[in-house]
């Protein structure tokens, strides 16, 4: 049980540390004190120092606590099956949101923001894989040290989402048309009708080599990070 208290604290401050030093309070007042580049530094740094930290100890106390379930209410094959699917969705998302630039990311591309291919999908394509991520995990691990640690990334990506977009709409001109137009869940406002699905706009080399990074992750797994804890 202490074990997940230790990797919930670490979490806290990990989150809050972000929240804080991204609000519309504190981010201004320092950059005007160091400028735009430092204050870039002093958030990195902040963030390695309490993600680092977390992710080596949930490393060395995984699959500690409660046990909650050894893999999604004991249908293996579907979790698998959903975890696949979950993660190779994410890395889609990842890597179309990190070369899209998209209205809701620290650094956008320029102009008013607007829905165009992976955005008519989610708004926040880093968060929203983020997000899945920690749900296809949770699905595969079922500790109580394990709920907390996947289940924060979930938690922590719709904070921050929310967090992002309530500064955006402040600080940025047309972006509070461009939230109502999308949503965070992925695929929630193509099925509300706020957006189409429009294939013709996703850059589909991209989407290749994420998959492909996916597949790569995915072959090494189990040297890399562990197997998951899948035993009934």
């Amino acid at each position: 049980m202490w074990e997940a208290f230790v990797v919930l604290f670490w979490w806290v401050l990990f989150g809050g540390s972000h929240i804080l030093l991204s609000s519309s309070f504190v981010r201004p007042q320092l950059i005007a004190k160091v400028g735009e580049r430092p204050f870039q530094g002093i958030y990195s740094l902040v963030a390695f120092a309490t993600f680092i930290p977390l992710a080596m100890y949930y490393g060395n106390h995984k699959h500690t606590g409660v046990q909650f379930w050894h893999s999604f209410l004991g249908l293996e094959l579907i979790a698998k099956d959903f975890n696949v699917l979950l993660m190779a969705f994410a890395f889609v998302l990842l890597v179309s949101g990190l070369v899209a630039r998209p209205p809701s990311s620290m650094m956008p591309a320029s102009g008013v923001p607007e829905a165009y291919g992976v955005t008519r999908i989610t708004r926040h394509p880093t968060f929203a894989a983020i997000f899945l991520f920690g749900i296809a995990h949770c699905l595969m691990n079922g500790t109580l040290t394990d709920l907390i640690f996947f289940g924060g990334f979930s938690v922590f990506s719709w904070i921050g989402a929310a967090h992002q977009d309530g500064r955006k709409v402040i600080d940025v001109p047309g972006y509070a048309a461009f939230k109502e137009q999308t949503s965070f869940v992925p695929f929630a406002a193509i099925i509300d009708k706020r957006q189409p699905l429009n294939v013709s706009e996703l850059r589909w080399v991209v989407v290749v080599i994420a998959l492909v990074v996916f597949y790569i992750v995915r072959a090494h797994h189990t040297g890399w990070f562990g197997g998951a804890r899948m035993i009934f």
